[in-house]
């Protein structure tokens, strides 16, 4: 069949509709899908590290961040008992707060606006493939009509998110549940540390904020488990393991978000990419690749995929010979698992930690002695750093400082030195080996020495 578009784009979200503002005005013909346009309503994706504004500048798409209020953060702040302390981003670079879908609907916009991008309201249901078994479109259910139609194109992108229809075909992925997120937005609430993230390592389970607008707060708290918490356990976990330790500067917008209600919960993921690599399709976002939502690594995960594949799709002539397109998909995937296997590991890793007690005093006092291994870490959670070696040096350095902390202290701590060691050791482990090559990790070494 001949095709009307380079490429079909299954999925308008935060992936599909930023890779089409990017290319459609390199003059790419392509046909944007997805069931509904409308603004979305989402607890995450509001944090912007600076590696993802990074990625958005040099894509040309930074002005996408201005004109809805989107604000400033400038690093982050932690918060264990009455101790509290700040590590501020790279000198240059900031990360933004901002309403998910405010955001999605500005760059959506902005690839609409382009005469190569055709809007299609549709649900895609499977992809179209020829007698080779290449795949050379979709089939979708038009919204309006419910009549099937077909989308051909020597190049489709399957950007579907979390629950992608097309995962499947196109990948062996395992997914897991690792925690739940509980959403509240705090309404004229003052933070402890303007314009910086906040970790709060009181209670037994991590929560986190940032702003979200001039007058909003997003609090994010987590629930333990992969269970779906019930309304009574979420309220009885709220008054335990959460309002006894919001600061009181926070307390009054908190208790006045509780009264409203309306909280929302979502499933947090961990899934490690492992692409089946297919003539003529390629995943592209959290269809492909999802990691723990805690330290706001999503987008720059996203927006650096964007980027690699599109320096790959754009080196080629045009989109008449597949089997180069075909190298081109190879050559993203290999990239793309290189440049976020940090995001990855630091996600779930952190989260492993601040669920453990002994790690996360000992990440705090870490990295309350500032210097070079605080700006270190804080460069590998912006997205700036993605030398494998330093995450792994810094993830054993932490360890290593907090046992033998314990040990200084006390030899009656040795067993619980040992613990530290071990846990951080059972945390990184499975993670390193779903994202990381031993010669990531050596070449990592000799660009940190040079």
């Amino acid at each position: 069949m001949k095709s009307e578009f380079d490429i079909c784009i299954i999925g308008a979200g935060m992936a599909g509709a930023t890779i089409a503002a990017y290319l459609a005005p390199k003059g790419i013909k392509i046909a944007l899908i997805d069931h509904c346009f409308k603004e979305k309503k989402r607890i995450v994706g509001e944090l912007l590290q600076p590696g993802a504004v990074l990625s958005l500048e040099k894509m040309s798409l930074g002005h996408l961040l201005d004109g809805f209020d989107a604000q400033v953060v400038d690093g982050y702040s932690l918060l264990q008992g009455n101790e509290k302390i700040t590590i501020p981003y790279p000198i240059g670079y900031k990360g933004m707060g901002l309403h998910n879908g405010r955001f999605l609907q500005q760059i959506r916009a902005s690839a609409l606006q382009n005469d190569s991008v055709t809007q299609v309201h549709g649900k895609a249901l499977r992809l179209l493939e020829n007698d080779r078994q290449e795949i050379i479109g979709v089939s979708y259910r038009e919204s309006i009509t419910s009549e099937m139609k077909d989308i051909y194109a020597p190049l489709t992108i399957t950007s579907d998110g979390f629950f992608s229809n097309f995962r499947e075909s196109l990948s062996n992925n395992e997914k897991s549940v690792t925690s739940y997120f509980i959403g509240l937005i705090l309404k004229n609430c003052d933070m402890p540390f303007p314009r910086h993230g906040h970790v709060f390592l009181s209670g037994p389970t991590p929560f986190i904020c940032y702003p979200i607008s001039e007058n909003e707060v997003r609090l994010l708290i987590d629930f333990p488990g992969d269970q779906l918490p019930r309304k009574q356990l979420l309220q009885s976990h709220l008054d335990t393991n959460v309002t006894p330790y919001i600061p009181d500067c926070m307390i009054k917008s908190y208790q006045q978000a509780i009264q409203e209600g309306g909280f929302k919960v979502m499933p947090n993921h961990y899934m490690a990419a492992k692409p089946i690599i297919r003539k003529g399709a390629v995943m592209l976002g959290d269809a492909l690749n999802m990691r723990h939502p805690l330290t706001g690594g999503g987008l720059t995960a996203v927006f650096s995929d964007i980027q690699i594949l599109s320096e790959h799709l754009l080196a080629m002539p045009d989109f008449s010979n597949t089997d180069l397109i075909h190298e081109k998909i190879e050559a993203y995937y290999q990239d793309r698992q290189h440049a976020n296997a940090n995001l990855n590991i630091l996600a779930n890793a952190l989260y492993g930690v601040m669920s453990n007690d002994l790690l996360k005093t000992a990440v705090f006092k870490y990295l309350q002695r500032g210097g070079s291994n605080a700006q270190e870490s804080i460069s590998i959670l912006a997205g700036l750093n993605r030398n494998h070696y330093s995450l792994i040096k810094q993830f054993a350095c932490l360890a290593v400082f907090g046992a033998f902390d314990l040990v200084r202290q006390s030899l009656v701590n040795l067993p619980n030195a040992l613990k530290i060691l071990l846990d951080a050791l059972i945390i990184i482990k499975p993670l390193a080996r779903n994202e990381l090559s031993l010669g990531a990790v050596v070449s990592g070494y000799f660009k940190h020495k040079d």
